[in-house]
């Protein structure tokens, strides 16, 4: 008898009625993992489109193995991971366990001792993985759930499953779409309770972290502190934020008062997207969409 509960909610949907699993072949499934959210989007490769996206929403949720429960819930239900032949299968993870390692340091006989550095291991719960970064010339290093992590290794049995850390995806669309002026500019991604920060300049990547916030003043805190930190001036710099943040929220008020300049992201740009992606704002799902420029 199954004894765990639903606590989740399909919040949104989109699917192109061109596409049929028989494409399945010639598509890539994209997920984000994280204790708010399970999200999935499927790229028809030959298209280079995006032709499905579905947002499924955690309630209540507290621990990755509640996570790694929903997931095989939705999984039951849902079509898209009962396909069997995907052309590849790639999962973000968001948390706020990973370290950047220049790629001369890396041997990956102490990855774990990488990333010990900045975070408490627990080798029975934790499983260390990495992503090399070509442009960077660096890796990141990352953890997640073991919970969550078998669960995707049941799912898709047939395949291997990429698995990146969400700021890798980030990482890489940031840099890839970012003028190289010698202008530094600072980038958000804002999630329920998570917002990662990355500053980027001509040079590439100067800085990237994930904070945890409870409430406005801890979230512009944070963004504050990056800018002094890194020298740059709220009434001058312009700051682009993505993910879950709109014009109306407690997040962008606050936000408005500390920073002159911001505008809201665009989604990425050498990727079409089916017409009913058209009506969503540009800046949500930005960590969905990104990770199509993984590899």
């Amino acid at each position: 008898m199954n004894t765990i509960n639903t606590h989740y909610r399909l919040s949104h949907k989109i699917e192109d009625e061109a596409f049929s699993l028989s494409q399945a072949p010639y598509c890539n499934l994209y997920l984000s993992l994280s204790q708010k959210a399970i999200r999935l989007a499927v790229v028809d490769t030959v298209r280079n489109k995006f032709v499905v996206l579905e947002d499924y929403e955690l309630i209540t949720i507290f621990t990755p193995l509640q996570v790694a429960e929903q997931l095989r819930l939705i999984a039951a239900e849902n079509l898209l991971f009962q396909e069997q032949h995907w052309n590849t299968v790639r999962v973000s993870f968001s948390n706020l366990h990973f370290t950047l390692v220049p790629e001369t340091l890396y041997d990956p006989t102490h990855k774990e001792d990488y990333l010990r550095l900045h975070s408490e291991l627990n080798p029975l719960q934790d499983v260390v993985l990495s992503y090399r970064h070509g442009g960077l010339e660096a890796l990141n290093i990352f953890s997640v759930d073991v919970a969550s992590y078998e669960a995707l290794q049941e799912l898709f049995p047939r395949q291997p499953v990429q698995i990146v850390h969400q700021t890798s995806s980030l990482i890489r669309s940031v840099l890839h779409h970012t003028d190289r002026t010698a202008v530094r500019n600072m980038n958000i991604f804002v999630e329920r309770n998570y917002v990662t920060i990355l500053v980027v300049s001509q040079n590439g990547l100067e800085f990237c972290n994930v904070f945890q916030y409870q409430s406005p003043e801890d979230f512009i805190y944070y963004i504050i502190f990056v800018m002094q930190e890194q020298k740059l001036n709220p009434e001058q710099e312009t700051l682009t934020a993505w993910g879950d943040i709109t014009h109306d929220s407690s997040l962008f008020n606050i936000l408005q008062k500390y920073v002159r300049h911001i505008k809201l992201g665009k989604k990425p740009a050498d990727v079409e997207y089916s017409y009913k992606f058209h009506d969503m704002f540009e800046h949500r799902y930005f960590e969905l969409y990104s990770l199509h420029l993984c590899e």
